[in-house]
């Protein structure tokens, strides 16, 4: 777990945004590394934009080929692949 103290990613990092449960080991400081922007222990809970961008052309597929709907395509295509834990 991390406590994300001034992490620009945390909201990305299942690390910091899990629930705790019963006893967890912490991170003393969140480990972002400000030099190099980036984080070696980032576990990512957005899935990859490449399989969100395969999903909605499914949906929108299943939909009919419907026009206009990309954004709502978009985003139901990324909740089923947040709700199945497809991250990477």
């Amino acid at each position: 777990m991390c406590p994300g103290k001034n992490c620009p990613v945390k909201q990305k990092c299942s690390r910091f945004t899990n629930e705790v449960l019963g006893r967890q080991d912490f991170f003393g400081e969140a480990p972002y590394n400000f030099i190099t922007n980036s984080c070696e222990h980032l576990m990512n809970q957005c899935p990859d934009e490449n399989k969100i961008r395969l999903k909605a052309y499914e949906i929108w597929q299943q939909m009919g080929y419907q026009d206009g709907k990309s954004v709502e395509h978009w985003l139901q295509a990324e909740k089923e692949l947040i709700e199945l834990g497809t991250y990477t």
